[in-house]
């Protein structure tokens, strides 16, 4: 008998997890479709944009990689992570240890689109809700929910989620909260997404089909030795290639980067630091892949760099 209870539980997980892979596509198409807004749509779409007051009773942090500035409270620390402060942590200490208190903010940028990560907070949470949100004229959804009890990582924690696209980009605005400081917690969240402001003029990320750059950024100043880091996927025996030209078209140097994937085809890293030398007052960087057919390039990105 107890076998039969270990079978039967072991082909109901089986079933469940079968069923969201199956489901995944359907329900990220229902997202895109139903409930998410055309991407950085206004909910005054055709009119005059809005202009707010924008005045900030704590600290403003400015993020102008990314795009974005945000009001948190006075006396909390804000720590970015990363080469291109893609994920920020706003704490209320230094070291955040949210398992030691109330709550934690955080705003994360992604190339992935917004119906994916809904999707992934929607299958991830308990009793999960949506609702729409506009951010600085920005349509966009909030989920709210649990973390599972199971959970190996802040069980039982509630978290609120933004989610928005601009600029090329999805950002998520993030609360982590204890069950018993939620409802405290849930009034500076919505400040402190109110608060949050898309800096406009904001460049493109260095982000192509394949290839995901880091470091540099588009215009960063670089001296005579930088490093170049990202991620990518699909390239021929996993090795893409940097090129940095002055404006004129002088090659500074050419080398081929293999980043670690842990199998071909797979999303892999990379990070190295590359020097040149030049007179030159800009150029740029070129990040690319090749077919292993004829030579052709696959995927480039662009990135525009000044030279000091």
């Amino acid at each position: 008998m107890k076998k039969f209870w270990l079978v039967f539980l072991f082909l109901f997980v089986l079933a469940v997890s079968g069923a969201y892979f199956f489901f995944r596509e359907q329900i990220t198409s229902f997202i895109e479709e139903k409930i998410l807004p055309p991407s950085g749509q206004s909910e005054e779409e055709g009119g005059e944009p809005t202009v707010e007051e924008r005045t900030c009773g704590g600290q403003t942090y400015t993020n102008v990689r990314q795009g974005y500035e945000v009001c948190y409270p006075a006396g909390w620390y804000a720590q970015a992570s990363g080469y291109s402060q893609l994920s920020v942590g706003f704490d209320a200490f230094p070291f955040p240890e949210a398992s030691e208190y109330g709550g934690v903010f955080s705003v994360a940028v992604s190339r992935q689109n917004s119906a994916t990560l809904i999707a992934d907070y929607l299958s991830s949470l308990t009793g999960p809700t949506t609702t729409t949100e506009t951010v600085d004229s920005v349509a966009g959804i909030q989920v709210e929910g649990t973390i599972p009890a199971d959970s190996f990582y802040f069980a039982n924690y509630r978290e609120a989620i933004v989610v928005l696209e601009k600029f090329g980009r999805t950002y998520t605005i993030v609360m982590l909260s204890s069950p018993e400081g939620y409802a405290a917690n849930l009034p500076l969240y919505n400040s402190f997404v109110a608060s949050f402001r898309f800096l406009e003029g904001t460049p493109a990320p260095p982000w192509g089909r394949e290839i995901y750059l880091n470091t540099p950024w588009p215009n960063d100043e670089v001296s005579g030795s930088f490093r170049i880091a990202g991620s990518a996927q699909g390239a021929f025996e996993n090795t893409i290639v940097a090129r940095l030209k002055t404006e004129s078209g002088t090659v500074l140097f050419e080398e081929p980067i293999t980043y670690n994937a842990p199998d071909i085809g797979e999303l892999g890293y990379f990070d190295i630091a590359v020097t040149f030398s030049t007179t030159a007052d800009s150029g740029t960087l070129e990040v690319f892949h090749q077919s292993p057919v004829d030579g052709s390039i696959v995927d480039l990105v662009s990135v525009p760099l000044v030279f000091r």
